[in-house]
C-alpha cells in the first residue's frame, strides 16, 4: 500500500531544514543593515537570527558593519566567529566585518588610505580583479576585472593581511577587497557592501544566496 506524506508533514520537514542565517552587526547596523538583510535573505527562502538579541544553532553566519565595531562589539563578534569556525558553518564577513575577520587570525587593523578618493570615485565605484580558483570567484561565478560599489577610507594591503589568510580580490593599487581562509570550509571576507545586492554587479548576489541556502542539520 502506498503511503503519501501530507502537507503538514512536508511543511514540518521544510521548517526543520530551513536555513537560519545568524547576523551580527553594530548598533547602528541594526537600524541601517539588518532590515535589508532580513528581506533579501527571506527572498532566498531563509530567515535571519539577530545575534545581538539571541543565539541558537545556525546554518551560516554573516558579520557586517559599515563602520568600526565598538570594543564590546568586537569581543562579542570574535566569540561568535570562534564558535562558528568550530561548527564548520559558512561565514561571510562584510566591510568592517572583513577587517575583524583578518584581525581574528592575527592580521593588523586596516590603515587609512591616503588617496582614498580613488576608492570613492564617480558613483562610488571602481575596478577590482577577482582571482580565479578561489571561493569568491567560484561563488560569484566569474573572474577578472569588474567594477564594484566602493566607498571607504580604510583598507587592507598584503602588509596587514594575516599570514593564515589569502587575498583573492584586489584593486590596482593592491588594496584588498576579498580575502579567504584556505581549506575546504567556506569562510570569506569582502570589503564592499555585499549586503546591498541591488547596487552590486551581476552574480554578486550569489554570496548572500549561497550562505542563505545552507540547510540546518
Amino acid at each position: 500500500m502506498a503511503w503519501f506524506m501530507g502537507d503538514s508533514f512536508l511543511n514540518m520537514v521544510n521548517e526543520l531544514h530551513k536555513s537560519e542565517v545568524g547576523v551580527f552587526t553594530s548598533v547602528n547596523g541594526e537600524k541601517t543593515i539588518l532590515d535589508q538583510l532580513i528581506n533579501d535573505i527571506k527572498e532566498f527562502g531563509s530567515s535571519v537570527v539577530n545575534l545581538r538579541e539571541k543565539s541558537r544553532k545556525l546554518s551560516s553566519l554573516i558579520i557586517v558593519s559599515d563602520e568600526e565595531f565598538e570594543p564590546k562589539e568586537k569581543i562579542m563578534a570574535r566569540e561568535i566567529l570562534k564558535e562558528s569556525l568550530l561548527a564548520n558553518i559558512p561565514i561571510l564577513c562584510i566591510n568592517w566585518g572583513m577587517y575583524l575577520f583578518n584581525s581574528f587570525f592575527g592580521g593588523s587593523d586596516p590603515v587609512f588610505i591616503k588617496d582614498h578618493h580613488l576608492h570613492n570615485g564617480e558613483n562610488s565605484r571602481h575596478p577590482v580583479f577577482i582571482s580565479p580558483g578561489g571561493k569568491l570567484s567560484y561563488t560569484i561565478g566569474g573572474s577578472g576585472w569588474v567594477t564594484i560599489p566602493s566607498e571607504h577610507k580604510f583598507g587592507l594591503s598584503h602588509k596587514e593581511l594575516s599570514s593564515e589568510l589569502i587575498s583573492t580580490i584586489y584593486s590596482e593599487d593592491r588594496i584588498l577587497h576579498g580575502i579567504e581562509l584556505p581549506g575546504k570550509n567556506w569562510v570569506v571576507g569582502v570589503q564592499w557592501q555585499a549586503h546591498k545586492i541591488d547596487t552590486n554587479p551581476k552574480g554578486f548576489d550569489n554570496l548572500l544566496r549561497y550562505i542563505s541556502e545552507i540547510p540546518n542539520i
